[in-house]
């Protein structure tokens, strides 16, 4: 027998025997006595514990060996399933790490199940978003473990140990990425092994012996966490009777159940089965119909049951609620159903009970509670984004009150999901112009959202244009410091959040914009224009879009000094597609009717780089790899910036005019199946040849000559060419077509154009007028 007050020398002895009889008087001492713990911790166990559970066996099998690791990992367990206060004290690298290392088909069931139980409990009190980026081999560790334990659940079922552990797998997958910003390459490992895993608990034949239930709801919760739309679409079309057999289970006695396979039926219908791919504006009748009348009544029911247990609403599952947050994004007649049932007082009552403001003074809320806000606040922004009485509905229920708490108050890294959320909701609510301008600008918000974005980071101003390759360019957009501090801080998707909810409140109409921009805000979009997180990046860009939208020169000329044009034309070459669209738009914002800064633009850039740009982004759509419905909104934006350069002066409709592959693809895209291509084509045409003002020359510095009949003669002359170019390209044949066009402002803008074809080519008569005309966009999101 062995002292407890000498346990810990006995753990570090080479005897086994002796190593594994002290392992089982300190599990005796320490299960189901807290003090003992906490002795034991302040006494340094843990990394003997660590020592033991890593050890290597060098490829000699012992069984003391192996029974002294399962003990080590029990004790573990138990530490790691205490009180807070204890089980904090495990979360070091140096646990995780060795318990990383143990996640192998090689590792005893036993072991692996009890390190699997610690690294669940751990990562449940304490989240980490960036745990994949600390590991990255453990999605591979996982599908590995995964289809090692489940050979067996094909034909002769599981053991229970192996239900355990595979149970225990499915746990864990969105405890290790619980941010979105790792779930593409976290999913594209999970996602095979855990369609087996749930293809074989839905799928059983009527000989096969029952399967676990709780494997069941938790391997398709996980298969939802991690599902990308095109494995949902790859499985929706592979495997019909898969969905078929999820719709029978929302009937399944167990709430869980219910749940779980109403959770993965809602990211099936929102992306595996929508025509992402195209362009045309095809609608999602059929899924919506699907979510509004099956899906719908599933979830308000879960949610109604929870509520009626009691406790105020805290009992609630929050799963419930991020499911509806996914099903209220897809608007129309599932977002009427929800709001008819009072889904919006609902979640606000439930908001509004976890969420006291002591809570976000001491930044210390229950993890469910935190998931439950977290999930009633992205509710409200998803129903949000539909309709205006939607957002007074909001507003009406007091949930402002709650987003402008969460601001100005929540500062600890647990309340980090219910910031984002709450940036969600004041992000939808400023949709409406009418509450950015009373409710919104009276809300005491501006301080929140700004002290959100952090402080800025300082980068070196670019001064020349960089030529490099684009796919190299990434790595010019924060300095090691920068990223250094980004990566620290793990507030990244805070920031991007913030920094979406910024976007609406700059706007040129928006009250907020001055006090906003009086705050120093400028400096701070322009570091996350360079940050390495393409979220954050996206939003930067997409914010400063809106600072240059319409006629305030003033703050266009306050945003290019700090926005660099080497910078620019790199976001117009980013790694993501989103961010090219927003940083075009910010182009096409920046020169609308501003000959001044057409000017700059060329004169900074280039004018062989510009339009090489631009001839390549008008390409885009037309690599058959290019499938996203981005690629044709970049092309939208490009056509729109040659549509803005050539409603400048004339020389800026001279220098368009030499762009001869330009010209061929603007008139190639006037047969695009997306309307708005089409009409922006026009526009260009209309712009190119418009000859009714030819004041609008050479520039101010010429208006003497410009207004002289020789000036207009000559501007009559330069109009009467570019036509004769334009129709020595086709584009009469096109302009035949797009009379006939099912858009009637494509219809509309297209006689614009043929006339003043057909009147500078001497064969058309003065009935109509011409027009030109810059088209920005202020793009609400």
């Amino acid at each position: 027998m062995i002292s407890e007050d000498d346990l810990l020398p006995f753990l570090r002895r080479d005897d086994l025997h002796v190593q594994l009889t002290a392992l089982r008087a300190l599990k005796n001492s320490v299960i189901g006595h807290s003090e003992q713990k906490s002795s034991y911790l302040d006494r340094g166990v843990v990394p003997d514990l660590l020592a033991i559970v890593g050890l290597s066996s060098d490829g000699v099998h012992d069984p003391l060996y192996d029974e002294c690791r399962i003990e080590a990992g029990v004790v573990l367990g138990s530490f790691a399933n205490s009180d807070p206060e204890i089980s904090s004290r495990l979360i070091t690298e140096q646990t995780f790490t060795t318990l990383v290392q143990i996640l192998n088909v090689s590792t005893p069931p036993q072991l692996l199940l009890a390190c699997l139980r610690t690294l669940t409990a751990l990562l449940t009190a304490e989240a980490s978003t960036s745990f994949v980026h600390q590991y990255p081999a453990i999605p591979t560790a996982l599908a590995t473990l995964m289809l090692h334990y489940s050979v067996s659940l094909e034909s002769h079922g599981l053991t229970q140990q192996n239900t355990q552990i595979l149970t225990r797998l499915c746990d864990l997958v969105p405890l290790v990425a619980p941010s979105h910003s790792f779930i593409h390459a976290f999913g594209l490992k999970l996602t095979p092994p855990l369609v087996k895993v749930v293809r074989c608990t839905i799928l059983r034949s009527p000989r096969q012996p029952p399967v676990n239930r709780r494997l069941q709801s938790t391997a398709i919760l996980a298969l939802s966490h991690v599902l990308t739309p095109v494995g949902a679409r790859e499985l929706s079309l592979s495997a019909p009777e898969f969905t078929d057999a999820l719709l029978a289970l929302l009937r399944a006695p167990e709430t869980a159940t219910r749940l779980s396979s109403a959770s993965l039926l809602t990211t099936l219908y929102t992306s595996g089965l929508s025509d992402s791919g195209s362009s045309s504006g095809v609608t999602r009748a059929p899924q919506n119909e699907a979510l509004a009348l099956v899906l719908v009544p599933t979830l308000m029911k879960l949610l109604d049951d929870s509520l009626a247990a009691g406790d105020d609403g805290r009992g609630c599952d929050p799963q419930i609620l991020q499911t509806l947050a996914i099903v209220c994004r897809e608007g129309g007649e599932v977002a009427d159903r929800c709001v008819e049932v009072g889904l919006i007082k609902k979640i606000v009552s439930v908001v509004m009970l976890v969420a006291p403001n002591n809570h976000f003074s001491t930044g210390r809320m229950p993890e469910r509670e935190t998931r439950l806000l977290a999930g009633g606040l992205l509710c409200l922004a998803a129903l949000g984004l539909h309709k205006e009485e939607y957002r007074k509905s909001i507003i009406e229920a007091g949930a402002l009150g709650v987003v402008v708490a969460v601001m100005n108050r929540a500062s600890t890294p647990a309340m980090r999901e219910v910031k984002i959320a709450a940036c969600h909701v004041l992000r939808t609510l400023s949709r409406s112009v009418l509450l950015l301008r009373t409710t919104i600008v009276e809300s005491g918000v501006v301080g929140g959202v700004v002290d959100l974005l952090g402080d800025p980071v300082e980068t070196p101003m670019d001064t020349t244009v960089d030529t490099a390759e684009p796919e190299l360019l990434i790595a010019d957009y924060a300095d090691e410091k920068a990223f250094d501090i980004e990566d620290k801080t793990e507030n990244l998707e805070v920031r991007a959040a913030a920094m979406a909810a910024v976007c609406n409140l700059v706007l040129e109409f928006s009250p907020l914009r001055k006090p906003i921009l009086d705050k120093g805000i400028l400096p701070l979009i322009v570091a996350g224009a360079r940050s390495r997180y393409a979220p954050l990046r996206l939003n930067s860009v997409w914010a400063l879009k809106h600072m240059v939208y319409g006629d305030d020169m003033e703050t266009k000329a306050h945003v290019v000094s700090q926005l660099s044009f080497p910078l620019l034309m790199r976001l117009c070459d980013d790694e993501e597609i989103q961010v090219q669209e927003q940083a075009l738009d910010f182009i096409r914002n920046l020169i609308a009717r501003s000959e001044n800064y057409i000017d700059m633009f060329l004169e900074n850039v280039g004018v062989a780089q510009v339009f090489e740009l631009l001839s390549r982004k008008l390409g885009l759509d037309e690599d058959p790899n290019n499938t996203e419905p981005y690629y044709t909104e970049v092309v939208v934006c490009t056509a729109y910036v040659l549509v803005h350069i050539a409603a400048g002066y004339e020389r800026h409709r001279e220098v368009v005019i030499q762009q001869e592959e330009i010209l061929k693809k603007v008139i190639r895209l006037m047969s695009h199946e997306r309307d708005e291509v089409r009409l922006a084509c026009v526009w260009f045409v209309i712009n190119l040849t418009w000859a009714e003002e030819a004041g609008r020359g050479p520039g101010p510095e010429d208006e003497d000559e410009a207004m002289s009949a020789s000036g207009e003669i000559h501007f009559t002359e330069c109009c009467r060419r570019r036509a004769e170019v334009l129709v020595g390209l086709g584009l009469r044949e096109m302009l035949e077509v797009l009379k006939q066009d099912r858009v009637l402002d494509v219809r509309e803008k297209t006689k614009t154009a043929v006339y003043q074809i057909e009147n500078l080519l001497g064969d058309g008569n003065e009935d109509e007028a011409g027009l030109g005309m810059n088209i920005d966009v202020d793009g609400i999101n």
